[in-house]
């Protein structure tokens, strides 16, 4: 065999192996094709998707946590609002109460305060009065005194008609005429002074002797008005003309 003849027996050999080599590859390419055989992948590239999984898991348990942070975060200042609210309403009824409470402690003080005055005014003007009864000179009626003509009504010793100075009823000139409408037996009258002088012992047709020791606002001139036990008694009494003897 000649050294051409083995070069092209190797030639031919080499064609013949790639030929096979090529249809290996072809048919290796379509391994899988409708078939169910499963391409087998890469380890690599098992791993790096394992390692992107993980990542993604990562990044969303943090977003998560975040999540539940952030809606807790919010929960507490919210929590702390309302106890601040409520706090605050609490304190304003609070203050409110008190300003309440001590304008109500002011105004018993004052009321207090103004009835304790009241008290001693009425005290000082009754001691006042009383003085007063006690430096009046009762003038006796004479039986040879002036005569005059008056109109006369009448009145009662009512608290609630006369008004009272610590519970008492008393005269112009302080005789105390709650339990009783005579002064010495005798009546009692309100003059206008102008007319019959405070403390004149007068002589009344009808009703006997009198004594002036009360004034009246509407008792102007030749009026006197009577006093008497009750408002019957007053109204019965009317008004009508008597005639009074002065000393």
């Amino acid at each position: 065999m000649t050294m051409h003849s083995l070069k092209y027996m190797i030639a031919i050999l080499f064609a013949s192996v790639g030929t096979f080599v090529f249809a290996a590859t072809a048919d290796a390419a379509q391994i899988g094709i409708g078939t169910e055989q499963k391409i087998v992948q890469n380890p690599l590239e098992l791993e790096r998707q394992a390692i992107e999984l993980e990542r993604q898991q990562k990044i969303e348990r943090e977003k998560r946590l975040a999540e539940e942070k952030r809606l807790a975060e919010e929960k507490r200042l919210a929590e702390e609002k309302r106890l601040a609210t409520e706090k605050a309403k609490r304190e304003q009824a609070e203050r409110k109460a008190k300003a309440e409470r001590l304008a109500e402690e002011k105004r018993v003080a004052a009321e207090k305060a103004r009835q304790v005055e009241a008290k001693r005014q009425a005290a000082a003007k009754a001691e006042k009065k009383q003085q007063a009864a006690s430096s009046t000179t009762v003038t006796p009626i004479s039986t040879q005194g002036r005569v005059i003509q008056a109109e006369s009504t009448a009145y009662t010793n009512d608290a609630a008609d006369n008004g009272s100075y610590g519970g008492r009823v008393l005269t112009a000139t302080g005789h105390d005429v709650t339990d009783s409408i005579y002064y010495n037996g005798m009546r009692i009258i309100a003059v206008d002074p102008s007319v019959i002088p405070l403390g004149t012992v007068v002589q009344i047709d009808g009703v006997g002797q009198a004594i002036a020791l009360d004034t009246g606002g509407r008792i102007k001139g030749n009026i006197v008005d009577l006093l008497v036990d009750t408002k019957s008694e007053a109204i019965n009494w009317g008004r009508r003309h008597i005639t009074i003897t002065l000393p």
